[in-house]
């Protein structure tokens, strides 16, 4: 997805003329007149930019599960709460993983526009804006994701969707995938039939647009069977435009986040009531794609997918064929996910690429990045993001610039000693915009 739209920018001239006041001078030649003169013109106004440069954050890499939070425009630690932090250091078991204040990871209005992989700082560094991309066009806000659940309906397309396509013709408009999920109560039990202590759905989404007039956009359109009766068709559209929507799948109906849900909507997000998103079982699996709307290779065929209709899939929601979860261990079940932790590129024995930095798990590869063991982490400055602040008003690009560790003692690993973290941000503070 090229989140990048054109702006108009719009200038005005105004040319002022200066006149002579006629009058008598007692001579019968008449007055010069004044030459009319142009007023300078003020150029168009853009947002300042990145006005505070190299601004650095060290900090010691925190135990497991342990949190730390920093605030940009104050360039402080802050408390893990309210809007007023901006970026979010989760400690794991080696290395942390990075949080925006959004969505589930904090109740303010963050996001990222992008992850490690996305952008190269060589690049993200040049631009005069957050607000505009290097071409003049304006950045939309829709373009910082904010930190959502990541589960079977999360596809590797650029919006991150398996139950949508987007762009497919231009019209930045979204496109049904019209696959086929399972959805269990149980995911601890492998059946994918109806039991006596569990149900098992099978769902598609088929539209996304509706609305007065039917093209307003976060009205996602379900269409879904009670596997033990498959005959019993439910169809049904959900306002998720403005806020999450948290649906019974007996009933169809809405209910509250602390109800009966299995399903819920947020926008184009699905997730569903298990895992990090919920208290409950749930967890799905991709039984079916309609044959002939993706090519081998799993990229969209875009003529198919735009001429394909709900009718044209009814019959595989109800018949099949279906594929099934193998094991208990195959149902997904939601995880919460940033664009700031994209999957890990490489294979073992090499080094394994996280976007921020790399991981040697061999010596051999260890001393060719010229660290003295293996499993040391080493920084890869290229990799960058963009974030929107907590409070939502300003930006700050940033990467990551040094791992470093203590000295080992004794007879200590080089690679259990303690990790000291430094991430340089540029900012563009909320006065600049």
């Amino acid at each position: 997805m090229n989140p990048k739209i054109s702006a108009t920018l719009l200038s005005a001239c105004a040319v002022v003329l200066l006149s002579a006041c006629d009058g008598s001078s007692g001579s019968s030649e008449p007055l010069p007149t004044a030459t009319p003169t142009a007023t300078p013109t003020a150029p168009p106004q853009t947002p300042a930019g990145f006005t505070q440069k190299n601004v650095q954050w060290t900090f010691d890499l925190p135990a497991k599960d342990v949190a730390l939070c920093y605030d940009f425009d104050a360039q402080q630690a802050v408390a893990c709460s309210g809007e007023a932090w901006d970026l979010k250091v989760l400690g794991g078991q080696s290395s942390p993983t990075f949080w925006t204040n959004s969505g589930v990871s904090g109740s303010g209005k963050g996001g990222a526009f992008g992850g490690p992989f996305d952008h190269q700082w060589s690049t993200l560094s040049t631009w005069d804006s957050a607000l505009l991309d290097p071409e003049g066009g304006a950045i939309p806000q829709q373009a910082f994701t904010t930190d959502q659940p990541s589960g079977v309906f999360t596809g590797s397309n650029a919006i991150g969707s398996a139950a949508f396509e987007y762009d497919l013709d231009g019209s930045r408009q979204l496109f049904p995938s019209y696959r086929v999920f399972l959805i269990t109560t149980d995911s601890s039990n492998a059946s994918a039939t109806q039991g006596d202590d569990h149900k098992v759905y099978a769902l598609q989404v088929i539209g996304y647009y509706g609305g007065t007039g039917g093209t307003t956009s976060g009205f996602p359109t379900l269409r879904w069977i009670d596997r033990s009766v498959p005959d019993d068709v439910r169809t049904r559209q959900y306002d998720a435009s403005t806020q999450k929507v948290y649906i019974n799948l007996d009933s169809g109906d809405s209910v509250g986040a602390d109800g009966d849900w299995q399903i819920a909507l947020d926008r184009f997000n699905v997730s569903l009531n298990g895992g990090d998103s919920g208290s409950g079982s749930v967890a799905g699996f991709v039984a079916a794609t309609p044959a002939g709307l993706y090519n081998e290779d799993g990229t969209p065929n875009v003529a198919s997918l735009m001429a394909a209709r709900p009718e044209d899939s009814l019959a595989l929601l109800k018949m099949g064929p279906l594929d099934e979860p193998a094991s208990a261990r195959a149902w997904v079940r939601d995880v919460n996910h940033s664009a700031l932790n994209p999957a890990y590129r490489g294979n073992f024995p090499g080094a394994l690429q996280f976007g921020w930095y790399n991981y040697h798990p061999t010596a051999e590869v260890a001393a060719e990045a010229g660290l003295p063991a293996a499993h040391m982490l080493k920084a890869t400055p290229e990799g960058a993001a963009l974030l929107r602040s907590g409070e939502g008003n300003s930006y700050a690009r940033l990467h990551l610039t040094d791992i470093r560790y203590d000295a080992p003692q004794g007879e200590q690993s080089p690679a259990s000693t303690q990790q000291h973290w430094t991430l340089v941000f540029d900012v563009q503070p909320a006065s600049a915009n």
